[in-house]
Formats: structure tokens, sequence, C-alpha cells
């Protein structure tokens, strides 16, 4: 009867909401039929004998074969059944083709992939692998195709946007590291941003932001045009980290290990928590391995069939980025016609190659016109790729030179052997083949023994140190060699007992080489330190659960030596007084039900804000250089604060905008009352026992490019209330995203403890999202919730035995022959 007396509504119903719902439901059915078996399968085909493949309650894959080949084969098997859209997106990621599928808003990223030439570089990278390595790589390979040709219905993203995955290639997986590596490894972003401040700022404001920049560093001046293509490429950097999820410059991880001595049963703890850029499904992939030569559990990244950071029957690794500078900026001398370059006097032809890039048409695609293809001509000097042609910039192009970029990179043949090592030695050897991204590697064992060893490619300069860009031109600039493998910083068994990894300064005053000046705040290495330092001091024989609990640790020693600075200087008024009680005892621990927390960083952002926007808008009447500058503000360390509060010879307090002088305290009380006004918009009142940091900063799990495509976003990402911050060893960054809140964009990809002891090696791990990329498995966001809770699960394996030799010629000629 009422349809009846409402033929709209009626209409409604019958043409657009049920052929919606029949949709939906078709889509979910079929959707569904995609996802893995559940429970134990067995592998027969493309195989030499048949591979146990079996999942736990986690849904975590354990294969048992019997030999190596056949276990990397079920390992690309059983990632393209979980991850497959992932592995789409990374290969064409690498490869500079995201906007054949994404649209016009991915040709930047793919203009920069091209240009970087990471494919054509990792071709490079194949004929130098051994033959067991490469034969790794092509029975992964041959897993991943093999599923994809037995795979009738495709996971959500593939119907959603009509893509067809294609078939995987061993260069692919290749050229993923590079992308890895360069997730790692920005610090070329960071030369542009010491030169752009060295434009615009005197020497002294410069020192806040980049406070050990050496002084005799050369400097060179560009043209305007050249300033202005930096600046454009800082621009697109700084979109692309958004939207692709790399990393900030100057991020990392954790990674720690104690020695049997300081143990309950004699055997080596090792803890390790990578940070990256977060996204759903995460980077890392939970895999275990038994084979009669092979035994092996941990974390290995999609794209790869080795275990990156865990653990075999004898030893176990983690990793932290170095922060070593591996990337330098060449300013190129180009001739008029922009065909030639000068080098020491004498010009020569640069490298040009074409590439041509297909764009996907604006959504609804049938009813938009098609984009022509766009032709981009891509130059190289003897540095390297120009970066710079993007931007139009023609009179002094830019060069990046490095270490990824060159010939025979056998990074991989390191990952490939770690899986095999057997002690301090070998776990040496097989680094010795590391190239990129330069990482601190810990090491541990079975017998108690812990090791430390830098290892990647560091370029020895012939002149300067590359913080900023130098002259192409002069030779006296370019590299002249590398660190030797033998000289790279290292430690085993040390007196303390334990090694601390959390990227801070890893070499001394005495080290003769050159490795960065951008070392992350010491205060995570501190805290970690400290807490081992209190359990060993008690008389304590350490466990596996001590590690766990130093991971979930959320103190912040920056926050808590600024308070001892604010404590002086707490607000009054009748809310600065309510949120003074909060402030007068907090200890810096950025606990998610901590009010202070809340209070202290809103305030700390919102000093920030006072003191650097307003003082660097206009710079230059500029808007890319403002940009970046106050992206520079922003970052700028609770301790280069504090010393601010005490002493500001530069002026940055007094606000330039007043005509009377103000003075850091009144900074401070202005800052506080604006941090305080937007956590009441933020919780709806001013009841400060609801502004817990959990409530205020959110951890954001970032679907690409779901999370863009309202309102699929609600389906595919994923968001959780969280503590933590940027310095604490739980660690959140986060970013104020208006109504929003603070959103956490980077921390832990994955967190795990290991214990080795003679008798058994315990394994506890933990993913940040889950096992499973497909949005319809219980295991796509299973983890969510006790990652953010710091549980762990424990990962149970074969490999808790002796570890036979590995028998590579046989593993090589089974990958031969397939």
């Amino acid at each position: 009867m009422y349809l009846r007396s409402h033929p709209l509504t009626a209409r409604l119903i019958v043409f657009v909401l049920l052929p919606l719902l029949g949709c939906a439901l078709w889509m979910w059915s079929n959707v569904r039929n995609s996802l893995p078996s559940e429970g134990t399968i067995q592998i027969t085909e493309g195989v030499g004998a048949p591979v146990t493949l079996s999942r736990d309650e986690h849904g975590v894959v354990h294969v048992s074969a019997g030999n190596d080949r056949d276990a990397f084969f079920a390992i690309g098997y059983a990632q393209a059944q979980d991850r497959l859209w992932q592995l789409e997106l990374q290969r064409r990621m690498a490869r500079g083709r995201l906007s054949e599928v994404l649209g016009k808003d991915s040709i930047d990223a793919d203009v920069l992939f091209r240009t970087l030439g990471l494919y054509e570089s990792a071709r490079s990278a194949w004929p130098a692998l051994s033959a067991p390595a490469r034969a790794s790589l092509t029975a992964y390979t041959a897993g991943i195709n093999a599923r994809l040709a037995h795979t009738a219905q495709l996971p959500a993203e593939f119907r959603i946007l009509g893509v067809k995955p294609e078939p995987w290639t061993e260069i692919d997986s290749l050229a993923w590291i590079k992308v890895f590596a360069l997730d790692l490894g920005g610090n070329y972003r960071r030369e542009i941003d010491r030169f752009v401040a060295q434009s615009a700022l005197t020497p002294e404001q410069v020192a806040i932001f980049f406070p050990e920049y050496p002084a005799q560093a050369p400097t060179t001046v560009a043209s305007v045009e050249q300033a202005q293509s930096l600046l454009a490429m800082a621009d697109s950097q700084h979109e692309l980290q958004s939207k692709l999820r790399l990393a900030a410059p100057n991020t990392g991880s954790n990674a720690w290990a104690v020695a049997g001595r300081h143990t309950a049963d004699g055997g080596a703890l090792l803890a390790n928590d990578p940070h990256l850029g977060l996204q759903i499904p995460s980077l890392w992939y939970a895999i275990s391995v038994d084979t009669p030569t092979l035994k092996v559990s941990g974390m290995s990244l999609i794209g790869l069939p080795v275990v990156v950071f865990g653990r075999n029957a004898q030893i176990a690794w983690g990793g932290t980025n170095m922060m070593a500078d591996t990337q330098d900026l060449f300013f190129e001398r180009a001739d008029a016609s922009g065909a030639n370059y000068e080098t020491d006097g004498v010009w020569q032809p640069f490298q040009v190659r074409s590439e041509v890039f297909n764009v996907r048409a604006d959504f609804p695609e049938k009813l938009r016109r098609q984009y022509a293809p766009v032709t981009l001509q891509v130059r190289s000097s003897r540095h390297g790729p120009i970066i710079s042609d993007h931007f139009k910039v023609f009179d002094q192009p830019v060069a990046l030179r490095w270490t990824s970029l060159d010939a025979a990179d056998t990074s991989y043949e390191a990952f490939f052997r770690m899986n095999y090592a057997r002690d301090w030695n070998e776990f040496k050897q097989a680094l010795s083949h590391h190239v990129a991204p330069a990482m601190n590697m810990l090491y541990a064992d079975r017998a108690g023994n812990i090791g430390y060893l830098g290892a990647g490619r560091i370029p020895v300069r012939s002149r300067g140190e590359g913080t900023i860009p130098s002259p192409g031109w002069d030779s006296s600039y370019g590299w002249s060699g590398e660190v030797p493998p033998t000289q790279w910083p290292q430690a085993y068994n040390p007196p303390s007992g334990y090694l601390v990894s959390a990227n801070n300064r890893v070499v001394g005053e005495d080290y003769p080489y050159f490795v960065s000046h951008d070392w992350a705040s010491p205060a995570r290495a501190q805290r970690i330190e400290q807490l081992l330092r209190q359990r060993i001091g008690s008389g304590r024989k350490l466990v596996a659960e001590d590690m766990q609990r130093i991971q979930a640790d959320t103190v912040d020693l920056d926050a808590a030596a600024m308070m001892t600075r604010l404590r002086e200087r707490l607000p009054q008024g009748e809310h600065g007084a309510q949120a003074a009680t909060y402030l007068r005892g907090w200890n810096g621990d950025m606990r998610a039900d901590s009010q202070a927390a809340s209070i202290f960083h809103v305030w700390m952002q919102h000093f920030r804000s006072t003191l650097f926007a307003d003082q660097l808008q206009g710079t230059w009447n500029n808007p890319q250089r403002t940009r970046l500058l106050r992206r520079l503000g922003d970052s700028v360390r609770l301790e280069r604060l504090g010393r601010l509060i005490q002493d500001d010879p530069t002026g940055w307090c007094d606000n330039r905008d007043t005509s009377r002088r103000e003075t850091c305290e009144q900074a401070l009380a202005s800052s506080q009352a604006s941090a305080l006004d937007e956590l009441h918009k933020l919780r709806g009142g001013w009841s400060m026992r609801d502004w817990q940091w959990g409530q205020v900063q959110k951890t954001v799990y970032t679907h690409i490019p779901m999370s863009a495509m309202k309102p699929l976003d609600k389906v595919f990402e994923r968001r959780i209330g969280n503590g933590g911050s940027s310095n604490s060893i739980n660690v959140a960054s986060s970013n104020f995203a208006y109504a929003d809140g603070y959103l956490q964009d980077f921390g832990a990809g994955f967190r795990q403890v290991i214990a080795l002891s003679p008798r058994q090696v315990t394994h506890w791990y933990m993913n940040s999202t889950g096992q499973s990329g497909n949005a319809m498995s219980p295991h796509y966001d299973d983890m969510v919730e006790p990652f953010r809770d710091v549980r762990y699960y424990r990962l149970r394996t074969s490999a808790d035995g002796a570890l036979p030799a590995p028998n590579t010629a046989s593993m090589a000629a089974a990958g031969a022959s397939r």
C-alpha cells in the first residue's frame, strides 16, 4: 500500500536499490571465492614432490617441502593467494605503470620511478647473483604465476578497477628491493631541504633545523630557475610520500640484542620492530619454512621469497635503517641545446631514452575521453638520472647519484644467504654482498653470542660530504670509492652484554669515514638502554617477556626532558590551571590513556607553529619555499625547542607581525591557549578526563588506492586509537588532520622477539594488520587491535634442531630444470 502511494520511492527501490543490492551480493559472493582454503593443502603441480602448505589460526603460512626450490615455489604460490593485489600494485609501482590503472594522479609517481630507472637497474643485478639465489627467485616467480593460472576469482580491487593481473618476473622482485631502498634512503630530500634553508635563512637560523650541519661544507649558488626546480621536486616528493606510503626522511626502526650471560637460559635474545609508512595490507608477510636444508621463519617482504628479518635453527637477525647518506644531488651544466653537459671543461652528450606513459581516463571511464599517451625524454649524466627534467629545467639540470642504481647490485644475495647462515662469520659473509639500503643488522645465536654490523655500500667522496647539491661539472666533488666491507661498523659480544640500534649515531668521531649527519633523536636508543640496564642491574635474568614489555614502552625521554623546563612555565587561568594539574607530575609517558600526553603534544605542535610558521610566512614571496620551511619547522626536535626556551639569540619567539617584542614565555602561553582550544573542539567539551591521547591520536592503515575513493575507504581502510610518539620505543608519528585529530601514518610494521637457547628457539611476532590482503578475509585486519595492544602470537616451527649445510648445488639444478 505504501509503495503504491509513493511511486517515486517504489521506483527508487526497484530500479536503483534492489539492483545495487543484488550487484553487491553477487560481488561479495564472487570475491569470497577468491580466498584461499583454510587449513592444509598439498601442492603437486610445478614441484618436484608434493609440498604441504598449511595456514594456522592467524592465517600464517607454514611450508614443508622436500627441497628448497619447491619451498620457494610454495612461498610464491601462498603470497599470490593472500596478497595478489599488493603484488600487482608493487610490480606496477616499480615499473612506473601506476597511471595505467590509477589515472593521472599517479603520473608523478610513474615519472619518478621511470626516471630513476629502477627496473632497468634491477636487470643489471640479475647476472650478478649466484646460481642458487637466481634459482630461488625463479621458483618463487613460478609459484606466483602458477597461482595466477589457477585463479578464477580475483580480489575486489581487480574487479572494481577492471584490472587483470600480469605475470610476475624475477626482475620484479629485484626491482622491489630498489623501492624498499628508496623508502629507507631518501636523504637526497634532506639535501634539498638544506639547500633551500640556506638560501632563505641565516646560518644561525639554519642550525635549528640542521644542528649538525658542518659550517665548512661547500655551498653552490644556483640560478633562480634551478632553485625553483628543487622546490618543485621537494613538493612532489612530499605528495608522493603521502600517496604511496613512503617513509619520511629521518625515519627508522628499533632492534636490540641481549647476550646469553644476561638471560635465564644462556641463549641470546633479539627484538626488532622496523618502522615504515603504514598501510593495509602490511608490507610484511610472516612465513615458516621447513626443508631438509632450510629451516627458517620470520618476516618476508611481499615480492621476495626469503625471510628478511627472522631466524633459522641457529641464529636470529633484525635490522634498522642506518641513516647513511648514500644519495647525492649534482647540478649539471648543460649547453644551450640541452643535449650535452660539461665535465671538467669538456662537453659530453647526455644519455637519453624515451619513456611513454599510458594514462587511464577519469572515472567513470566510459563517459570520459581517454588521455593521450604522455612522453618523457629521460636524460642521464655520468652521475645518474636527471631527476629535474619533469619540472622543465634545462639550464642546470639536477642528477641523482645513488648506490642502489649501481650496476650488479647483489643486495638480494645478502638476504638469501642470511637465511642459511649458521654463525657470526657466515652472517657477515652473507651481508658482505649487501648494497642498499644501508642497514644496521643485529645478530644473536643459540650459544648466547650477539653482534652488530652496519651493512651496505657507503660512498667515499673526494670532496665535501654531499649534504647539499654539488657542482657536477667539477669532478673533484665526485665519489672516489666506497667503504670496504671489512671496515663497516661492527661489534661482537661487547662488554655491556647488549647492543641497541634505534637509528642513533652508529660511529664515533674516530671513525675514518663519513656516514651521515641525519641521525634520529637518541631518545629511543637511550630509553631501550635505560630499561635494559634497569633489568640487568636488578640482578634478574632476562626473558622474552622483558623484551616484549620494552617494545610496548611509550615513555618519550625528549618529552620528559622538555617538561623539566616547562614545569616553571605551566599556564594559569581556568582551563590552563586544570591542564597544569595533569602536566605537573607527568614523566613523558605517551600512553593512550594519558591526558597529559594529549595536552603536551598539541601544546608543542602549536608552539612550533607559533615559532616557525609566523617567522617563515611569505619567505621570498614563494609559496613552495614557505611550505618546505614550514614542514621543517613542524619537525624541529623537542631538544632544540628546549634550547630556544633557555636562549633565543635569533629571535624565533618574537612574532614579527606585532610591534612589541615577544618572549618565549609569551609564545608558550599563547600556544598552550591555542592547544587547549583545539583539544576542546576535538573532544567536544572542557572535561579533560575525556582528553586521553588514544582518543586524540588514531593510527591509520591506508589502502592504495581505495582510501582515496569514497565510500570504498570505509571497506578497505582501518583506523584505531593509539598512544606513543615519534620518540617513544612504541613509536607513533602523527600529523594534525583537523576534525580527524592527529593521524598516525608512520610506525612499526611488525614486531618480533626471538629467544634462542641451546635447547630450543622461541619466536614471538605480530604483524601490524593481518596476513591477508583480501578485504573479505578474516585475516585482513585481525591483528590491528592486538598489534595496538602489543600482544604477540607464537610462530611455531620445527626449526629448533641443528641446521645442516645448505645443498645449494642441488637447489640451483632444480631451479634451472624448471
